[in-house]
């Protein structure tokens, strides 16, 4: 049992390392779309695909999780749906796609926490999580405000 432990705790670097560098493209596209250096580059067409990608990954996660469970269907539901309607926001406007995906990233941590899924992540792991959904809300906030005013 030490080892298995040994393992996790030597793993969980990678999930902080690539978790980061998975914030590198919003964090970045923000920036881009607020001072744009590179003019040819459609920053903020680029962060919302990247948003859609992203968001319908961190739902596809869910399914193993699901898929082990005798009720499967709400969150089953749940995870197909995140993916589905931030494809759907795609067709709105700007400010209202953006405005969509930030509640469906918010959506996803809270469903999470609803079908008690974080209870099954490792402490350091669901903490990087959280890090990581406050980043992405907080970029998609900070376009929501640069393009209202």
């Amino acid at each position: 049992m030490l080892i298995i432990a040994n393992l996790v705790e030597c793993k969980m670097p990678v999930f902080h390392i690539l978790g980061y560098l998975g914030l590198l493209p919003f964090l970045l596209l923000t920036l881009l779309a607020i001072v744009p250096w590179l003019p040819q580059l459609d920053a903020l067409a680029m962060f919302q695909r990247y948003s859609a990608i992203i968001l319908g990954f961190m739902a596809g996660v869910l399914w193993p999780v699901w898929s082990q469970r005798l009720s499967v269907w709400p969150l089953a539901l749940f995870a197909v749906s995140l993916p589905i309607l931030s494809f759907l926001a795609g067709f709105l406007p700007t400010i209202a796609t953006l405005t969509v995906e930030l509640a469906l990233f918010v959506s996803l941590r809270l469903g999470e926490r609803w079908f008690e899924i974080d209870e099954q992540y490792h402490p350091a792991y669901l903490q990087l999580r959280q890090q990581l959904t406050a980043v992405v809300v907080g970029c998609h906030a900070v376009l929501i405000g640069f393009l209202c005013f």
